[in-house]
């Protein structure tokens, strides 16, 4: 297995998010806290697109360098978010399964070239791999390649991944070299998710794939909790869009599922499938209302009602996982 720092072509860098959670100490729950306040900073699929332009190149590597910073010292709880008990895990894990269901319908090859970005901590990479798949991953975050590096050699499957930093802003990689590429945890992240969606596109090979995930703006505990819906307000969201010009903030975004097939389509890319997956934890003013074994009760339910197209759920989950064929 390689561990490459690849040279960006521009000075601009993106971040990513995959992971997982043994068991939840109290510097857990608190870095949970923190994470859960970023998810809500950015919620209009406009904030980094419109506002940020005029702030140039320059802005952007100064925002990208806290989402790194972000990252590097968050890498612990991301390497274990995934085995957690509680539902944020066993939502983490159902949208990882939704993704490997995708990748399964995809019908690779033996070998085939795959792309993953946002490698993160390393746990959807080591699945790509067991399926007998040629990996590439990638990551902004120098941390987090290091902790997917470790788990490909515990693993035995260094010679299947080749890993390195990387910008998805500027993919490293020569035009039409992948027959899939795999981005979940990436979009909520990047301040021109326009441009990383385009350089998907280009990367992966005419008529084959792409598999991406983006935090749902439509998602039902966006309307079920005050504090949640007060995000949504316009006011809101220039306080927000403010106090990231001023701080520079690392956060991530919410963006609408018709946003993402408009991004889509301006990259040529057509949505083969499309669900949005995880319901929970509820809360009321930031504060949870159930208990973890109900609030795990809660998200199976709704969520199989989702997967039958309940009008008002299929679209309403946390996260939006959709595959695309490039034309």
């Amino acid at each position: 297995m390689r561990v490459d720092r690849l040279e960006r072509r521009t000075p601009q860098q993106a971040t990513f998010d995959p992971a997982t959670v043994p068991t939840r100490s109290s510097r857990t729950h608190r870095i949970a806290g923190q994470l859960s306040d970023l998810m809500s900073q950015r919620n209009s699929e406009n904030d980094v697109e419109r506002e940020r332009p005029s702030h140039g190149e320059g802005h952007h590597g100064v925002v990208q360098e806290h989402v790194n910073a972000h990252f590097d010292s968050t890498a612990s709880y991301w390497d274990a978010v995934y085995r957690d008990g509680d539902v944020q895990g066993l939502i983490y894990r159902m949208r990882q399964a939704v993704v490997l269901d995708n990748v399964v319908a995809a019908k690779l090859s033996q070998g085939a070239p795959v792309l993953e970005i946002g490698c993160g901590a390393g746990h959807l990479t080591v699945a790509l791999a067991e399926r007998g798949l040629r990996v590439d991953a990638v990551d902004a975050s120098q941390a987090m390649v290091e902790v997917t590096a470790s788990r490909m050699a515990q693993a035995g499957l260094t010679e299947r991944v080749t890993l390195a930093t990387a910008d998805i802003h500027a993919l490293p990689f020569e035009a039409d070299s992948f027959d899939l590429v795999v981005a979940v945890g990436v979009i909520p992240w990047l301040h021109s998710p326009g441009d990383a969606v385009r350089e998907m596109a280009r990367v992966v090979r005419p008529g084959a794939q792409i598999i991406l995930t983006a935090d749902n703006r439509a998602r039902l505990t966006s309307f079920t909790d005050p504090r949640a819906i007060l995000a949504l307000t316009p006011l809101r969201r220039a306080w927000v869009a403010l106090r990231r010009r001023r701080r520079a903030l690392a956060s991530s975004r919410l963006d609408f599922p018709k946003r993402i097939d408009e991004l889509l389509a301006q990259a040529q890319l057509r949505p083969l499938a499309r669900r949005t997956v995880g319901f929970g934890p509820m809360s009321f003013l930031g504060r949870p209302v159930f208990s973890e074994e109900r609030n795990v009760q809660i998200n199976d339910r709704l969520q199989a009602m989702a997967d039958r197209g309940v009008p008002g759920l299929r679209w309403t989950g946390w996260h939006y996982v959709v595959r695309a064929e490039k034309a």
